[in-house]
């Protein structure tokens, strides 16, 4: 099947490391900076050693001779600790380039504050990423996954059968579906944390799990969330995730494309299975959208001479925030981060390319709050009319409002925020502030669909 592009380059790279993979892995020190604890990522023992075949149609070990199977399952730990370890090296590099991200929010928001003359900004970086240095943590020292086993299952024979479906005890994790006409396979999980805050009261205990299903062949599936993990988690919390992994294969196809095939198949798989950082959010959105709160809450303390202050504060710091996340970053970053946020809040139990809840079996009755997919509309007008303004007019736009709430700070003469906002954006666009909205919005409407997520 064909992979999402951002997949492509993960799996070509994850198949070639794979090959030539060593467990110390000197090779890879250089994207590990100088934390050396970061190298015991390639010191896991647990994907070591043959990994066991089964038959998924007499549920005993696989006797065959398919060299396809063979091959698959020589490589099979080696894929697994090169995704592994990726997904170390990957997140470690995505903490470290979001702490930088912050340290320059931190900078450009306390230069806008004191020209405001405001008091000096700072970010309270106490609680920090705690529940990303607990997963790190125990990747590094002990992996989440254990695969007991493959599970072969003869294609050919599921043909003559289908739609009848063999008597196995691996058979709930194959289905035939009659749309397609073809086999199915799927993985099915659950993730289990707990731990004790408080050893000296075993009755305060934290438990909570996340029950995840993919469907191999479609990369659709879903997941489940019972409650999110507590900042104050310790990274021996998270229980062993034990699964066995369905492969089909046909004694008419023992090429070496048919073994890549496979490969390929089993790291697009792993994307999104094995992603322990689920838990809090999938890197598409963590750590992303400036720090509006801790902005908000800024504003919140300052002295600002405006008639109308709970929506000032709000879309001020609002308006702050987007100006140093376009100047980091650029205006793209806010349009791919909304995109990003509606396609998980319309479907909140995906896992995967897409929804499905893989409801293979009778005692099966999983149902999702999935919305329809809705129409790129933007409903924040006034924030991307404020976004619109600073693109067109930059620092004189800034200049503008700065001067507005100096000269009602030196009269003591409190003014209506918004409509002073209305009035600059009006005199430095040559237009009403309402046509010139509606002009932003229309503009920005047509850029977000750039960043579409689906469709």
């Amino acid at each position: 099947m064909p992979y999402p592009k951002y997949l492509r380059r993960s799996i070509a790279l994850l198949v070639c490391l794979s090959a030539c993979i060593s467990v110390h892995a000197q090779a890879d020190e250089e994207f590990l900076g100088d934390d050396a604890l970061m190298m015991d990522a390639f010191k896991v023992s647990v994907y070591g050693g043959k990994i066991p075949i089964n038959d998924g149609l007499t549920g005993k070990k696989y006797d065959g001779d398919n060299q396809v199977v063979i091959d698959f399952a020589l490589s099979f730990n080696k894929l697994l600790l090169a995704y592994h370890q990726k997904l170390v090296i990957d997140e470690y590099k995505h903490m470290e380039f979001r702490l930088k991200l912050g340290d320059e929010f931190e900078y450009e928001m306390n230069t806008l504050s004191l020209a405001f003359n405001f008091d000096k900004f700072e970010l309270d970086r106490s609680q920090w990423m705690t529940r990303e240095r607990a997963i790190v943590s125990r990747l590094i020292n002990k992996p989440f996954f254990k695969i007991s086993s493959l599970i072969a299952w003869d294609i050919d024979r599921l043909n003559e059968m289908a739609p009848a479906r063999p008597k196995s005890k691996y058979v709930d994790d194959i289905h035939f579906d009659p749309e397609s006409q073809s086999w199915q396979r799927r993985v099915t999980a659950k993730w289990e944390v707990f731990f004790r805050p408080n050893y000296n009261n075993p009755k305060n205990a934290f438990h909570t799990q996340k029950e995840q299903g993919l469907n191999l062949d479609t990369l659709k599936g879903f997941h489940y969330i019972e409650r999110g993990l507590p900042g104050n988690v310790p990274s021996n919390a998270f229980l062993d995730v034990k699964l066995t992994y369905p492969i089909f294969y046909s004694d008419n196809n023992i090429s070496e494309e048919e073994l890549r095939r496979l490969q390929e198949a089993f790291i697009a798989n792993l994307y999104y299975i094995y992603d322990p950082f689920s838990w809090i959010a999938r890197r598409e959105t963590r750590f992303r959208g400036g720090f509006r709160q801790e902005c908000q809450k800024h504003i919140e303390g300052e002295r600002i001479y405006v008639s109308d202050r709970k929506w000032f504060d709000a879309n001020f710091s609002r308006f702050l925030s987007d100006a140093i996340t376009i100047k980091l970053q650029g205006v793209e970053e806010i349009h791919a981060l909304q995109m990003t946020s509606k396609h998980f809040n319309e479907s909140p139990q995906v896992l995967g390319a897409g929804v499905d809840l893989l409801n293979w079996n009778r005692k099966e009755k999983r149902e999702a709050t999935s919305k329809p997919e809705a129409p790129v509309r933007i409903s924040a007008k006034f924030r991307y009319a404020m976004i619109d303004a600073y693109l067109r007019f930059g620092n004189a736009f800034i200049g503008q409002i700065q001067a507005q709430l100096a000269q009602a700070k030196a009269s003591r003469n409190k003014i209506n925020g918004q409509q002073m906002i209305k009035t600059i954006i009006a005199d430095q666009s040559g237009m009403s502030f309402n046509a010139f909205s509606k002009r932003a919005v229309s503009i920005h409407e047509s850029l977000l669909l750039k960043h579409k997520v689906t469709g």
